[in-house]
């Protein structure tokens, strides 16, 4: 009898161990499935984030490239030239000597 309940107690232990082993492979697969879902939504999420700053950016790109870089790329042409000691200061002051904008429209 004694056998018996250790055979039965061995075979309920045993049981126990491999529903515990079936409940964490579950619970592992569900949780990388559930990472898998998140990164692809994340992956997605970041896709139409750069999107939306690339439509955004087209009218300032327009506006860099109608207004801004025609004169700066000329003063840092000329600073290219000249080497002075303050680029800085000589391309801030040709920008001003060669501002293509009236001065009226500053006021």
């Amino acid at each position: 009898a004694k056998a018996i309940a250790d055979a039965e107690e061995a075979k309920a232990k045993a049981e126990a161990k491999a529903l515990a082993l079936k409940q964490e492979a579950e619970e592992k697969e569900e949780r990388e499935r559930r990472e898998a879902l998140e990164s692809r939504r994340l992956a997605e999420l970041q896709q139409q984030e750069k999107e939306l700053l690339e439509v955004r950016s087209v009218p300032l790109r327009a506006y860099l490239m109608q207004h801004v870089i025609p004169t700066l790329t000329e003063g840092l042409i000329e600073v290219c030239k000249l080497k002075p000691e303050d680029p800085i200061d000589h391309l801030a002051e040709w920008l001003f000597k060669n501002n293509p904008v009236d001065d009226d429209h500053f006021e």
